[in-house]
């Protein structure tokens, strides 16, 4: 199987589409298993998150091949947790990843994915993603406060602006986000959109490294996120963020994802260390 029968066979009976679902070109399916490779690869920074975007579609994807559903209905993965973390400071030009996906029960699986450098094979950084696996009537059940028959005509690449706000406290600052529109969340979820979550985290990663200051002077060491609950568009997000530097050259921060009233959505929690 090639990405060309991913995208036959396997995409269009998931519930995220294009342009949200990111594959490399090039793909081998060995049984449950997904092997691929990146080139010319630059996840610096808050593009940190489209690594994450192409582990997460890679490990939807293997997880639905694992179900071998014959249905033709779409499945829907919601993300419960994901855990991101680095194995090596090398930093190659070029890596392969593997993927492989299990069941822990009908409505729920994990995708385990490992991403090494392409020629020596030494392992760069370990990912993990549980999923609850729901179907498409019990989706549209749980969702049908998100359903807009809306058609999103175009994807706006553009991610929200956001801002934070001090409080006096060096331990506590807020990352206020504007909300975001249904055409920056094409492809995830159609007709019900909803925010990813590595858009969300791309918004908190860009504000945290502006902090940081330096070009280059910090990188993330490890990633975890804990969703509670969908994140609508038309949102306006406050993420209250606790920062701690627990050794010379690493600093941990815990952010609580909110809205405006106060509701909890996920929790960010990242490791960064300083160059």
């Amino acid at each position: 199987m090639k990405t060309l029968d991913l995208k036959e066979t396997i995409i269009p009976y998931i519930g995220e589409t294009a342009p949200y679902i990111s594959i490399p070109e090039h793909i081998i399916v060995n049984g449950n298993t997904i092997e691929t490779e990146i080139t010319d690869w630059n996840f610096n920074n808050e593009n940190f998150t489209h690594l994450l975007k192409t582990l997460a579609s890679l490990g939807s994807c293997s997880l639905y091949k694992l179900l071998n559903d014959s249905s033709k209905e779409k499945i829907y993965f919601l993300g419960e947790k994901l855990r991101i973390r680095k194995l090596s400071y090398k930093t190659p030009e070029s890596v392969s990843i593997t993927s492989e996906s299990f069941l822990e029960s009908q409505r729920k699986g994990k995708s385990h994915l490992i991403v090494k450098d392409i020629h020596s094979k030494e392992p760069l950084y370990s990912f993990e993603l549980d999923y609850y696996i729901i179907t498409q009537n019990a989706f549209q059940l749980f969702y049908k406060d998100y359903f807009n028959d809306v058609p999103v005509e175009y994807h706006d690449e553009k991610l929200p602006e956001a801002s934070i706000e001090y409080s006096g406290d060096q331990h506590q600052f807020t990352i206020s986000i504007m909300p975001f529109t249904p055409n920056q969340c094409k492809g995830h979820f159609e007709n019900y959109p909803i925010v990813p979550f590595v858009y969300l985290g791309n918004c908190v990663l860009r504000e945290i490294f502006k902090l940081l200051g330096g070009e280059g002077s910090h990188e993330i060491d490890s990633l975890e996120g804990y969703a509670s609950k969908a994140m609508p568009t038309g949102v306006e997000f406050r993420v209250e963020v606790f920062q701690q530097k627990f050794l010379k050259n690493l600093t941990y921060f815990k952010c609580e994802i909110k809205d405006t009233t106060g509701v909890l959505y996920a929790v960010l929690i990242i490791s960064m260390l300083s160059k």
